[in-house]
């Protein structure tokens, strides 16, 4: 009877490592909303994370990769790099701590009570606490590394991490493949594999910071450069002020002298002048920021702009990436407006939606003469700095995947369009 309750309990335990290894991967993938599939997940993760794997048996090692890959596919939603990347990261941990588990417990269990015995049998079950710990303080200490490697992580960062893992990956199956007959000996590198998956998480994290960081340094330069411009506006306001009586006085003459015409073309050239950059486009500071920036940059060069921006309240997109998209695409519309010689034919419009159900729709149509070139799927840039071959852009869709959107892309011989949707609620 108190057998039966150990196994019994030993069930629980592994369905509680595959619980908790769920949520691990939840942070780096979009579990699918039927609470069937996320039945389904726990169930495929704790056949996995419980595998028992033996020296020189290559077939638990084998078999249970394509069950991995199998539930990524079936319980989450991702890229199809991000599930590589997740499989190469993950995998050779539990190999790796799986073996260790069982060559410790299992060796411990015979020792104390011999092979194939009852207390054996129940202590190998008691044994299962510890994965159980191990999974539920890995989530705990790692779920925020986790989600922000998941939102700001792009694809050249997520291969480097995969190139890393590679060697985890290659040293646990040759390690179970060759075992020596002292199993104990490979214990070792089994730790070894699982530290340097586990730093290569820490790591991406430390990737994903500094990609953050950039965006914020951008964003926040883009802030400072519109309050620049509003306190030079302010201050031209000012001098303006100062000087009406002077110019009322100066308009006023004309009049008198009956010259109309040069009167109207005098408070006109008044009327620029008081002209102010602090025009409010829409109710989210940090977006109207960018947006007197960019509509600044473009008068500058003739570029006749409309913005049709309604996207108050809307909580689901971080301004981070919100700022990345208006930013990106605009310099890019606004240097491809710059390339035209007639300043009547430059020209852009940008419009932008959120709805109470919880879309971003985002247009943007530009005026160019350029040529389009792309190489591997990338649009290359025509700018000097050749460095920078399309960075915009595939900034913008790196977010717009990251929000599971879609993004569309279509031109002409003399527009350029870029259409955005995404559920951001």
């Amino acid at each position: 009877m108190a057998e039966q309750i150990m196994h019994a309990a030993g069930v629980l335990m592994m369905l509680a490592e595959g619980y908790f290894f769920y949520r691990i991967l939840s942070c780096l993938m979009e579990p699918r909303k039927p609470l069937l599939f996320k039945g389904i997940g726990i169930i495929f993760c704790s056949a996995l994370v419980s595998v028992i794997i033996y020296a020189n048996d290559p077939a638990n090692i084998t078999y249970m990769l394509p069950v991995f890959f199998l539930l990524t596919c079936a319980a989450f939603r991702a890229d199809w790099l991000i599930r590589f990347s997740v499989i190469m990261l993950f995998y050779p941990i539990i190999i790796a701590f799986n073996f260790v588990h069982g060559e410790t417990f299992g060796g411990l269990a015979i020792y104390w009570f011999g092979e194939g015995t009852a207390g054996n049998s129940i202590l190998f079950d008691l044994s299962f606490i510890v994965p159980v710990l191990f999974w539920f303080f890995y989530w705990r200490v790692l779920r925020k590394n986790l989600s922000e490697t998941r939102d700001f992580l792009d694809a050249r960062s997520w291969i480097f991490l995969d190139i890393v893992c590679l060697a985890s990956m290659a040293a646990v199956y040759s390690c179970i493949y060759y075992t020596p007959r002292e199993s104990f000996k490979v214990i070792p590198c089994m730790l070894a594999c699982m530290v340097t998956n586990m730093g290569s998480i820490r790591l991406a994290a430390d990737l994903a910071d500094r990609v953050r960081g950039e965006l914020e340094r951008k964003n926040l330069k883009v802030q400072q450069d519109y309050y620049e411009e509003l306190e030079n506006s302010q201050l031209k306001l000012r001098k303006f002020r100062h000087d009406m009586k002077n110019h009322l006085a100066a308009a006023g003459e004309l009049l008198r002298e009956g010259r109309e015409d040069k009167a109207r073309e005098y408070l006109g050239q008044l009327s620029g002048y008081m002209d102010t950059s602090n025009r409010l486009f829409c109710k989210v500071p940090i977006v109207n920021a960018v947006l007197n920036v960019k509509y600044n940059a473009a008068l500058e060069n003739d570029i006749d702009c409309f913005f049709g921006i309604g996207i108050d309240g809307m909580a689901g997109l971080d301004n981070i990436s919100l700022c990345a998209i208006f930013s990106n695409t605009l310099d890019n519309a606004i240097e491809a407006c710059k390339k035209i010689p007639d300043a009547n034919e430059r020209r852009l419009s940008v419009k932008a939606r959120y709805t109470e159900n919880g879309y971003f729709s985002y247009e943007i149509v530009n005026a160019k003469v350029n040529e389009v070139r792309r190489k591997r799927g990338r649009f290359l840039t025509d700018k000097e700095d050749g460095k920078s071959h399309g960075l915009g852009i595939s900034s913008v869709k790196e977010i717009v995947d990251r929000y599971k959107g879609t993004m569309d892309i279509s031109y002409t011989e003399k527009e350029f369009s870029v259409v955005i949707l995404m559920e951001v609620s």
